[in-house]
């Protein structure tokens, strides 16, 4: 009995090495993000499908996200996106002279402001264990007005508007697509 059981004592402790190689080689980080469901969601888009997969692909959070994980990370990018078109308005609205187009990089302004505050609460929603068909749709409803909201941002445009603002209210409506994409894929539970 005492000579089996030091056998089996030495048997385990010589496959100890092998199980921290199998397990330390599982968790190495170099692994290829998970295509299938990013192109899943950007084959969706109607806007810039590249957009999608060139931000989605691009953040190391992917590799191993799921569809709550990627509406996570979509969010976050969207955010940090609504954040810097917030400060160029910010800043035009200090460069403008006419009072009237001052008045509309205001009003902007708090379109975008809005739409930071509906993307944290969808981020919020998220957050939780299990999703309930309430929650999904109170994530839609925030990420559909986030999204949309700054669209009344400069529906015509003002005549010299820049280019800069006009690319950075493109890039957030594309940002907005894959939220709401993600959005209308979640399932409850």
């Amino acid at each position: 009995m005492v000579y089996s059981f030091k056998l089996y004592f030495s048997l385990l402790v010589s496959l100890v090495p092998w199980f921290l190689f199998i397990s330390l080689s599982d968790a190495r980080p170099n692994r290829k993000p998970t295509t299938t469901l990013i192109n899943q969601i950007c084959s969706q888009l109607i806007g810039n499908p590249s957009l999608c997969l060139q931000v989605l692909e691009s953040d190391t959070r992917s590799a191993h996200a799921d569809l709550r994980g990627l509406g996570k990370i979509s969010i976050d990018i969207a955010r940090k996106d609504a954040k810097q078109t917030s400060n160029l308005i910010a800043s035009l609205e200090k460069e403008a002279t006419n009072s009237s187009l001052k008045g509309r990089y205001d009003y902007c302004a708090e379109l975008y402001r809005d739409a930071i505050e509906d993307l944290h609460g969808a981020g919020q929603i998220l957050n939780k264990k299990v999703l309930s068909p309430l929650d999904i749709s109170d994530f839609r409803v925030k990420a559909s007005a986030a999204s949309s909201g700054p669209n009344f941002c400069f529906e015509e445009g003002p005549a010299n508007e820049p280019s800069k603002l006009k690319e950075a209210l493109k890039k957030f409506k594309d940002l907005g697509e894959i939220v709401l994409v993600i959005g209308a894929s979640l399932k409850s539970g």
